[in-house]
């Protein structure tokens, strides 16, 4: 078991490498980013990283609070699965119906690696060659079809 501070310190270490190993890559928007806390720029539509000690993930997540708002924008995304596999890869899991981490209903896509672990630094590599393959592919979708989003927001 772990102590609480060794625990904070080691994400801490993990999130900055993290950092900095994606600093080299550019967004296909040539804009500035922040890989780890990559913003859709549409409400409601969260990108979000997640890694603990047995797998590490890139979530996305649609969490509009109404029901048939939440499904209008998760069947735009499975309008645009064949071209999103295309891009991103075909090994995404689609949930319409999910809860996060806060018990809020959401529907989720995401892509999931097993058998890697924080707090071994051996797993980084592993962990960091899976986001930055996986968050390349979603910047090169979000550039392209993330307009059609913004306009569901409306």
């Amino acid at each position: 078991m772990f102590s609480k501070e060794y625990i904070k310190s080691n994400k801490i270490l993990f999130y900055t490498s993290l950092g900095r190993y994606m600093g080299k890559n550019k967004s296909l928007s040539n804009k500035k980013i922040n890989w780890l806390n990559y913003q859709s720029n549409v409400k409601n539509i969260l990108i979000r990283l997640d890694t603990n000690k047995q797998m590490a993930a890139v979530i996305i997540d649609i969490q509009h609070k109404d029901e048939e708002v939440r499904y209008l924008f998760y069947e735009q995304f499975i309008e645009l699965k064949t071209v999103f596999n295309s891009i991103c890869g075909d090994h995404w899991q689609w949930i319409k119906e999910s809860k996060n981490e806060a018990g809020n209903d959401c529907s989720r896509i995401t892509a999931t690696i097993s058998n890697v672990n924080i707090f071994e630094k051996s797993s980084w590599p592993k962990i960091f060659n899976f986001y930055e393959k996986n968050l390349i592919n979603l910047d090169s979708f979000w550039n392209e079809f993330s307009d059609l989003f913004k306009a569901l927001e409306d």
